[in-house]
């Protein structure tokens, strides 16, 4: 079965939902936004209602008892001075009648037995061990509520919570300033009820607000009955005894949360107050409806108003897109090849533009037409050329590759190339010869399993990955000796430069190998025959300089000034023997790579110093001393004995080039990164034509005063190879005829 083709929006429709849905969106945000304002402010305002309250009852509460304070300290100024209790009788049931809240009235001795009370009751009992006396003689004129003890049974109560009272006092004094008693007033806590009464009924009924009165202990004096007489600790009340009023959303130990407004007591003018917090709370649901109510009219209206804005959104969109529609026949015709004309239209400007957009794009067309017919024969012009053009360069890279290969062929070492994944794209017949595989035998085979020592393979590997995770070749263009072997297994020792080819395209490395087992053998009986001539000669030698040395002493006996000459040369020339063969072993041993090295962690001081007092005769002989300056020490990485040998030997040139009487200078120094050590003398300096071959071997100034200084023209070369293989340098600075300055710097520790 065929399936119909999916009907699109046209675009009035398409419009028409975007405006509904525009309109939809901001009218609910717009709701959104002035519900959440008018919520805030509601719920705000309902708060502060009942901070309104709690901060009346306060008031209320305050003004209430600063009047019974005001006039209970009136009356004790009065009575005074009462001539007799009838009199006082008289004035305290006055009192009482004026205001009945008033539950007891009466006076003591200063002993505190009761004189006279309202209605006769508990006189002649003694009530000094009553807080509200003792406060009294303490001039603490206000008692927190309590429970009636004396008074419950006489007055008894009509509720059946207990009756509670709420205690003044003020001591009586005469003019005279003589204490003459207490006036004592237990004042019914019902005055408080009176109070919540007042200011609560405009609250109404349908709305359950209750007030709280809490004593500074946390105690509820007044309040539902579910938490009259019970301790609260709430943050409102931590607030309202701080002075604060103001609202809070809490959650009370019946585990319901309330809206509750806090005041506390700050007393009126010389009435300091009791402490008492007055809590006004109101469950959070009920205190909140008003604004679920807001909630429900501001949905309501904002859907209304959605649905208004979305049918005249449709009506608009009908109006756009009938000019479009017309345009939309137009484009059909010019889709079909016809030259069509867009009307014109004057609904809005677009319209119009777009009209004659159209006549543009017919025209334009046209033009484009020709433009087309006209770059295909250029195009295929340049596309024959450009064809010319790569074919020419083929037969050119044909050319290239062709003289590169035959001057790889004619090469007389061998020739290796390989990829990047180490295998073999090149082989010469050179190699072909030295290794004894033929090219189509080796190409594209690992190049480290052929050609490269078992003990040696892993290196190589790792050297190819390192370049290839780094892109860093250190041994690119640098001449290598390495060992390779030939299909028998037979290890080759031989010397190449590896090049480097990375263009994307070719990825390439080259080397032409050079075999040098000759040179090796040639080194090796180099080697032996070095050794050999030193051992042969040192040993004679060390015994000629004994025997010279024992007969210059004069122990075998005494000489002829003349002998005594002659034995001093002699003497001479065999030490500058020893010192010659002791240098060419140590650079045969430099060129052998069998001069080791025991480094270690220490001062570069002791060093010098040992240097010092193993030169210090030799300088002896030429009238020379030396003065050791230490201007900072430092510890570096350095084989003792080595070190000593370098800065003797610098000692010792020095010391044979002062003058006699001259003095050589030491110095040491050393900063964060090096040390230096710096051998100074005043002889005649380096000629300036020398100084580029002071450290090569053999070397040695002309001039016959240098030559009669004797020396090996070895020993600066050794210093040179010795200071490098420590990681430092070594070099000089001279001035002729003034001074000369060697000077060593090696890295610090």
């Amino acid at each position: 079965m065929k399936l119909a083709p999916r009907r699109t929006l046209s675009l009035s429709a398409w419009l028409a939902l975007a405006f509904t849905l525009l309109s939809v969106l901001l009218t609910l945000l717009l709701t959104l936004l002035s519900d959440r304002t008018a919520s805030t402010q509601v719920r705000a305002n309902i708060g502060s209602n009942l901070a309104e309250l709690a901060n009346q009852t306060v008031s209320r509460l305050d003004h209430a008892m600063f009047e019974r304070y005001r006039e209970v300290q009136l009356m004790a100024l009065r009575l005074g001075d009462a001539p007799d209790l009838v009199e006082v009788r008289t004035e305290i049931d006055r009192l009482q009648q004026s205001y009945p809240t008033y539950a007891w009235i009466g006076v003591t001795d200063p002993a505190g037995k009761v004189l006279v009370a309202t209605r006769n009751m508990l006189e002649g009992v003694d009530v000094s061990a009553r807080p509200w006396f003792g406060n009294a003689l303490r001039d603490k004129p206000m008692g927190d509520v309590h429970e009636a003890q004396l008074l419950g049974q006489l007055l008894g109560s009509a509720d059946v919570e207990p009756l509670r009272l709420v205690d003044i006092a003020f001591p009586l004094r005469s003019a005279q300033g003589q204490f003459r008693g207490v006036l004592g007033v237990h004042l019914s806590w019902q005055w408080a009820r009176d109070i919540k009464q007042a200011i609560f009924v405009s609250v109404g009924r349908s709305r359950t607000v209750d007030p709280l009165i809490v004593s500074s202990a946390g105690m509820v004096l007044l309040g539902p009955p579910d938490v009259q007489g019970s301790m609260l600790r709430l943050p409102s009340l931590d607030a309202a005894g701080r002075g604060d009023n103001g609202y809070v959303r809490e959650t009370w130990p019946d585990g319901k949360d309330y809206l509750v407004g806090y005041s506390g007591d700050r007393g009126v003018n010389a009435y300091p107050g009791l402490g008492w917090r007055v809590l006004v709370r109101q469950d959070l649901s009920e205190a909140y409806a008003p604004v679920n109510q807001l909630h429900l009219r501001v949905l309501v209206g904002g859907l209304l108003a959605a649905v208004l804005f979305s049918l005249l959104g449709w009506g608009v969109a009908r109006l756009i897109t009938r000019p479009l529609l017309d345009l939309t026949d137009v484009a059909r015709g010019i889709e079909a090849g016809y030259a069509v004309k867009a009307p014109s239209a004057n609904a809005y400007a677009e319209v119009s533009i777009l009209g004659k957009a159209f006549n543009s794009l017919v025209k334009k067309l046209q033009d484009n037409e020709s433009e087309v017919r006209q770059l295909n024969v250029s195009l295929e012009r340049r596309v024959h050329e450009r064809t010319a053009e790569m074919q020419d360069a083929l037969e050119r890279s044909i050319a290239s590759e062709e003289r590169m290969q035959m001057v790889i062929e004619t090469a007389q070492d061998p020739f290796i190339g390989m990829d990047f994944h180490g295998r073999i794209t090149e082989w010469n017949t050179q190699a072909e010869q030295l290794f004894g595989w033929k090219r189509d035998d080796v190409l594209g085979k690992s190049l480290a399993h052929l050609i490269i020592p078992e003990r040696h393979q892993t290196a190589f590997v790792q050297a190819l990955a390192h370049y290839l995770s780094t892109g860093q070749a250190p041994f690119e263009g640098k001449l290598l000796e390495r060992t390779v072997r030939d299909r028998r297994g037979r290890e080759i020792p031989a010397e190449m430069k590896i090049g480097l080819i990375d263009t994307g395209g070719v990825q390439l490395f080259s080397a032409f190998v050079h075999n040098i087992s000759e040179r090796k053998e040639m080194q090796r009986l180099k080697s032996e025959f070095i050794s050999t001539v030193s051992h042969e000669l040192r040993t004679p030698l060390t015994s000629i300089y004994v025997t010279l040395s024992m007969l210059g002493s004069g122990r075998v006996g005494e000489l002829s000034a003349d002998v005594q000459e002659l034995m001093k040369i002699s003497l001479q020339n065999c030490e500058r023997l020893i010192r010659l063969i002791n240098d060419v072993i140590d650079v045969e041993k430099m060129d052998s790579q069998q001069f080791t090295y025991d480094m270690k962690r220490q001062p570069l001081r002791p060093l010098v110093e040992t240097a010092i007092r193993d030169t210090q005769s030799f300088a002896d002989s030429f009238g020379v001393r030396f003065q050791f300056d230490v201007i900072d020490d430092g510890e570096v990485m350095a084989d003792g004995d080595r070190i000593v040998q370098v800065v003797s030997n610098l000692l010792s040139n020095a010391a044979k080039f002062s003058p006699p009487g001259g003095l050589v200078q030491v110095m040491l120094s050393a900063n964060a990164q090096r040390v230096r050590l710096g051998v100074i003398d005043r002889g005649p300096g380096v000629p300036a034509k020398f100084r580029d071959q002071v450290f090569e071997r053999f070397a040695q100034a002309d001039g016959l005063d240098r030559r009669q200084k004797g020396g090996t023209g070895l020993g600066l070369n050794i210093c040179r190879t010795i200071v490098k293989e420590h990681g430092g340098e070594i070099g000089f600075d001279s001035e002729e005829g003034v001074r000369t300055e060697f000077h060593v710097e090696l890295p610090r520790a």
